[in-house]
């Protein structure tokens, strides 16, 4: 009884001692399904096993109507091709420059010295001076370039930061204009005669104008792309003069992005010169794949990335049933055939020569081609105006991204009806430090708190704020009819206008159909992009699109305002 005691006891303890779990797999192993026959014959048959998903998938690609074609297998493209030569401005012709984007050459403006170039441009020319005994040299240049005024609209903070660097600060658009004419020579002269001194002087100009080039680009010997009338770019390139010479040109430029589609073909002039560089370039056709096309093997799955029976279209959505019969019916039919073009190049294909797996050759051209064909066909990257048998594509020399800064002017250009004019609102101008700074609020209703009239009396007209600029319906010269805007004034002291978009010489017109219902809205702002090479270019351009609404600036006239009626004025 008592061995039988003890037997048991031992039991219950070593029931309650821990075990340690032996895991009966010591590593991942791929499940694979092994052939219960080693010969392989019949799974390379690739056999199906439901026939109505076989007669299913060969409706599915239109397999029923038959047709007695071959497969491409090997295509030779004909390719015509001369990057630009000339930029035309204007009337001014200048030289294509590829290392400079085109939209850069075309938008850029100089750049305001405010008192954030002033401090950038003091501490280059500082630091490129060096220490002593040189840097006594920097108040004497100081004395002859002594910082007076600054561009923009004055704020506390610019006015802070001029009192605290004022023992360094130099008139940076004095000094460069000296240096570029070549009369800094003479300032040099008055302030010291020691080699060593004229030497360290020279070499911190020098650096200045190396520094203000590199970074805010050489200063504009073209005339300005902007045209104040169309509120927009234009300009023309054409590739070099010859037989196969082409003109472009960008006739309403907005300006922020610069794509193919901006330019149409002008009808070039006949010229002697070279012709195009000829290529012909083989390739083996591939087959065209985008997400979500129908499979091309029959009896593969589709993974359900693109659901065609949730497809809602009506029958008027004719671009999406074509879309959705191409990608259904047709995808298979189509082919991709790469073609590298150099930026700034335009090309023509001659056409594509086809040679399918019955050794059939079969040369394909443009079907639209030639003048009057544009009505009845549609392709892609053609362009307006171009006629020729063999359409032209053309690689615009723009960048791909850009760095846009808030903008440093804003200016809405609104109609308003009851007034009968249209209205320049200068929303947002440039200050002295180098930003944009908003004005009052554009509500014309607002500038003036409402009060109580106490008795029935006249008003000759009333106010509206002084950074709305009217423009006035005109006739056009020759036309009973047209009409265009030209900038007025309101009673008062004159004042000018704060935004550079708007400071325009006088006569300022602007054309009727420029300004939309909805109006148009131009901003000015610093941008910035790499080239293809990496190097960095910063410029300010302008950007205009369409606005926002139209709008009411309150302004009566000729107004008898009775007694109880709020005073707008």
């Amino acid at each position: 009884m008592a061995a039988a005691e003890f037997r048991s006891e031992n039991i219950y303890a070593f029931a309650l001692e821990p075990r340690k779990t032996v895991p009966l797999f010591r590593g991942w192993n791929r499940l694979e399904c092994r052939p219960r026959i080693p010969d392989f014959e019949r799974s390379l048959k690739a056999e199906v096993r439901d026939p109505l998903w076989f007669l299913t998938r060969q409706w599915q690609y239109g397999e029923f109507q038959g047709e007695d074609a071959a497969s491409p297998i090997d295509i030779s493209l004909g390719v015509r091709s001369a990057p630009l030569a000339t930029l035309r401005i204007g009337s001014t012709d200048v030289a294509y420059d590829p290392s400079t984007p085109l939209e850069t050459r075309v938008e850029r403006e100089a750049v305001p010295f405010d008192m954030t170039l002033i401090m950038q441009g003091s501490r280059v020319f500082a630091l490129a001076l060096g220490p002593a005994p040189f840097d006594k040299l920097l108040p004497k240049v100081i004395s002859h370039f002594a910082l007076t005024s600054i561009p923009g609209e004055a704020t506390a903070d610019a006015t802070r930061l001029r009192l605290a660097g004022a023992a360094f600060l130099l008139d940076i658009a004095a000094l460069v204009t000296s240096i570029r004419s070549a009369t800094f020579g003479t300032v040099v002269d008055e302030i010291t005669k020691i080699a060593a001194e004229v030497t360290a002087l020279g070499a911190a100009a020098d650096a200045l104008i190396d520094w203000h080039g590199r970074v805010y680009g050489l200063p504009r010997t073209e005339p300005s792309a902007w045209q104040t009338n169309r509120l927009s770019y234009q300009f023309e390139c054409a590739t070099a003069p010859g037989p196969d010479v082409v003109s472009l040109i960008a006739n309403q430029y907005g300006g922020g992005k610069l794509d193919w589609y901006n330019f149409d073909a002008k009808p070039p002039a006949p010229a002697a010169g070279p012709a195009f560089d000829a290529a012909t370039l083989s390739f083996l056709p591939a087959g065209i794949e985008f997400a979500g096309m129908p499979s091309i093997r029959y009896w593969e799955m589709e993974n359900g990335r693109t659901e065609f029976a949730h497809i809602d279209a009506n029958t008027n959505d004719a671009a999406k049933l074509l879309l959705a019969e191409f990608m259904l019916l047709f995808s298979n039919d189509w082919c991709v055939v790469p073609l590298n073009l150099n930026i700034g190049d335009f090309s023509r294909v001659d056409g594509l020569l086809v040679t399918d797996v019955f050794d059939d050759q079969t040369w394909v051209r443009s079907a639209n081609r030639g003048a009057g064909a544009d009505w009845h066909h549609w392709s892609m990257f053609l362009l307006s105006g171009d006629d020729s048998e063999s359409p032209g594509l053309f690689l615009a020399p723009a960048t791909t991204a850009t760095i846009e800064a808030p903008p440093l002017e804003e200016v809405a250009f609104i109609r308003d009806e009851m007034a009968n004019m249209v209205w320049a609102i200068e929303k947002r101008v440039a200050s002295d430090l180098g930003q944009g700074v908003p004005l009052a609020s554009a509500d014309s209703n607002a500038a003036a708190a409402p009060s109580q009239a106490p008795q029935t009396r006249y008003l000759l007209g009333t106010s509206v704020p002084d950074y709305w600029r009217p423009f006035l319906p005109v006739h056009t010269p020759g036309s009973l009819r047209s009409i265009r805007l030209q900038r007025a004034r309101l009673p008062g002291p004159l004042n000018e206008p704060k935004a550079e978009i708007l400071r325009e010489n006088n006569p300022y017109f602007i054309e009727e159909e420029e300004i939309p219902r909805a109006g148009r809205l131009v901003e000015r702002a610093f941008q910035r992009s790499r080239w293809q090479d990496g190097e960095p270019f910063l410029w300010i351009g302008r950007n205009s699109q369409v606005g926002r609404g139209e709008g009411s600036s309150g302004l009566v006239c000729d107004h008898i305002l009775e007694k109880g009626e709020r005073n707008i004025d």
